[in-house]
This record gives C-alpha cells, sequence and structure tokens, in this order.
C-alpha cells in the first residue's frame, strides 16, 4: 500500500499534465487520471524497478485515452445527414492536423541528429535514393551510410514514443 501511495505521489502531476495534453475538459482529465491510477494499481506488482514503474504509468496513461476516444466516438451518432458530412470533413480535418503535429515532431528531432546523418536520412528514406547511390556520392561504405540511417531511425522512434 505505502509503495503505491510513493508511485501516486511521484507520477500524479506529471500524468495529470500529460494527459491535459490531449484531453482538454477538467472533469475527463480527472477521470482519467483516476482510471490510469485504478490500472496501475492492478498491475503495479509486476514493475520491478522504478523505469519499469514508470513504464507501466505512461504506457496505462496513453491506452486510458485511448479507451476515452474511442468509446466518445462510439457514443456519438449523428441525427441528420448533413451533421454526417460534417463530422466526416471535421474527422478529415482532425486527421490532417494530426499528421502535421507529428510531422512538426519529427522535423524537430531531426534538427538534433547530426547533419551528416540528417541528409543521408533524408537522402534514403524521404528522395528515395538507395543506400549504395549516397554512398558513391560521398565515397564511403554502404554500411556506413546504413549506419547514419539507422541512428536517426532509432533516434526517432525512441523520442516519438514519448509523444503518442
Amino acid at each position: 500500500m505505502d509503495s503505491f501511495k510513493e508511485i501516486y505521489s511521484t507520477y500524479k502531476h506529471r500524468v495529470y499534465f500529460f494527459v491535459a495534453k490531449y484531453v482538454s475538459d477538467e472533469e475527463d482529465i480527472e477521470e482519467l487520471v483516476q482510471d490510469i491510477f485504478i490500472h496501475v494499481w492492478k498491475h503495479f506488482s509486476k514493475a520491478d524497478s522504478v523505469s519499469q514503474t514508470e513504464a507501466l504509468v505512461f504506457k496505462s496513461a496513453k491506452q486510458e485515452i485511448s479507451n476515452f476516444y474511442r468509446k466518445r466516438k462510439m457514443i456519438f451518432v449523428p441525427l441528420e445527414n448533413s451533421n454526417e458530412v460534417n463530422t466526416e470533413e471535421n474527422s478529415e480535418i482532425e486527421k490532417k492536423i494530426t499528421q502535421e503535429d507529428q510531422l512538426q515532431k519529427i522535423e524537430n528531432l531531426l534538427e538534433q541528429v547530426p547533419e551528416r546523418s540528417r541528409e543521408f536520412f533524408i537522402k534514403n528514406k524521404i528522395q528515395n535514393l538507395s543506400l549504395f547511390t549516397i554512398a558513391q556520392e560521398n565515397e564511403i561504405s554502404k554500411t556506413a551510410v546504413e549506419k547514419h540511417v539507422n541512428k536517426v531511425l532509432k533516434f526517432l522512434r525512441a523520442n516519438l514514443n514519448l509523444f503518442f
């Protein structure tokens, strides 16, 4: 019991602000935070270390936020055809905004990697140049280019998990 109190006191504010990034209504935020800690209560005995506890807390937060949006989507039923079209348009707009946000996050992260690695990554993944072509242009081995690209991919994956 004391260890759960310690987990709660350590993470309650961080979880609250994490949820607030995705949900704007105060009551919904508080309900989600409560649901998150109920989930953590059920599973916190599985966490052996501090990093596993933090992972459990924030994985639970992501799951509860997803469940919240899934429930909201299923509850909403348009009353008129005009509302249905409007809802589809809003959904498309929301998707586009989400995609733009994700692209902006990726661009910001790419600014943090070394210039040469970033250049190789962009040429390979965005401009669709082969590793061999990039290697020839820069007079280095294909393996070296591959290591640069993989280093950037690993960095992006590690840091994008923080956002989702």
